[in-house]
């Protein structure tokens, strides 16, 4: 049997993050900022100086879900960042002045540069032991060519990637004034990542929020908006599963996207050279579409299951024992 909106409703209620439990990380943030942009300010030989600041992620683009044990609260807050060109060249230590001021803020905080295997980060983490909550700080530097657009220095020779945050989260609010669905078909294929533990063996291997982002918008944009959440989640995970999974580019991207990619290309909506799976081996991405054609199958055959028993216990082989469409008392 089919599931309607309001019954996939009552499971997507209970997996995201409700507003009224967002307050205590949001004075948690708030405070950070504070604290960060004044020791950046008081210290004169340093050169840095903040800009601006951004939350971005999934709790600025309301996909965010609630925390569990393996898969904390995490907030991105971006600092744009000025200073002298030796110093904005300098990447490595950029980040470990970041690094310093925060320890000094809080010197009793786990706080370390989130890095991929081979030693290139672009972020800083930041660890809350009191709410769960993780804080990603990722220092970029306006570019003066190109308008909105920044390039995020990696620690350890990574380069740069150049991006425009604030297109990033234009993109996102028109994918969800497009779709009303949008959020709920996303967070649910972010619970199913979660459950199915969608993760490489390292960091750099995960079927990643933003590529589940994209993808959505993708075939809301190609293929007509999917307001029926069942079939929204269905689509994305017969498309993801397909022997012929497409060049996924954008219009007013920059520079042009490849003809072909390994293992394949999911791209930045605002730069082209920005592969949001490149990261991923050939065998994991095979793992993952595996993974994305059990869970075709299995919703399939939830359609046609008679019994709304048999119906949900298909869904759970989906979603995991925590799937539930019954209203919360």
């Amino acid at each position: 049997m089919k599931l309607t909106n309001s019954e996939l409703l009552s499971f997507i209620n209970r997996i995201k993050l409700k507003r009224e439990n967002m307050s205590r990380y949001r004075s948690q943030v708030a405070n950070l900022i504070e604290k960060l942009e004044k020791k950046i300010a008081e210290d004169d030989s340093s050169g840095l100086k903040v800009t601006k600041v951004l939350r971005t992620g999934s709790w600025k683009k309301g996909t965010i879900l609630r925390s569990s044990s393996d898969n904390p609260i995490d907030i991105d807050l971006v600092f744009y960042v000025d200073g002298d060109e030796n110093l904005v060249k300098d990447v490595e230590g950029l980040h470990d002045a970041v690094v310093n001021y925060l320890e000094d803020i809080y010197p009793m905080k786990d706080i370390s540069k989130d890095a991929n295997a081979e030693g290139k980060t672009k972020s800083i983490k930041i660890q809350f032991s009191g709410t769960g909550l993780e804080v990603d700080i990722v220092p970029v530097i306006p570019l003066e060519d190109l308008d909105e657009y920044v390039w995020q220095p990696e620690r350890g020779g990574g380069g740069k990637y150049i991006t425009s945050i604030t297109d990033q989260l234009k993109f996102a609010k028109e994918a969800k004034d497009f779709n009303s669905s949008y959020t709920s078909v996303v967070r649910a294929i972010k619970w199913w990542r979660n459950h199915k533990e969608l993760k490489g063996k390292s960091s750099k291997e995960t079927l990643s929020s933003f590529t589940i982002e994209l993808i959505v918008s993708y075939l809301d944009m190609n293929h007509g908006a999917e307001k029926n959440i069942e079939s929204g989640i269905i689509r994305f995970f017969e498309f993801l599963s397909s022997g012929n999974f497409p060049i996924i580019h954008f219009e007013n991207a920059l520079n042009n996207p490849p003809h072909s990619a390994e293992p394949s290309f999911v791209g930045d909506p605002t730069n082209n050279d920005n592969n949001t799976i490149k990261k991923m081996t050939n065998s994991f991405w095979e793992e993952v579409r595996e993974e994305a054609n059990y869970a075709f199958e299995a919703l399939c055959l939830a359609q046609v299951r008679t019994g709304n028993g048999d119906t949900i216990n298909e869904w759970k082989n989906v979603f995991g024992p925590h799937f539930n469409i019954n209203e919360e008392n």
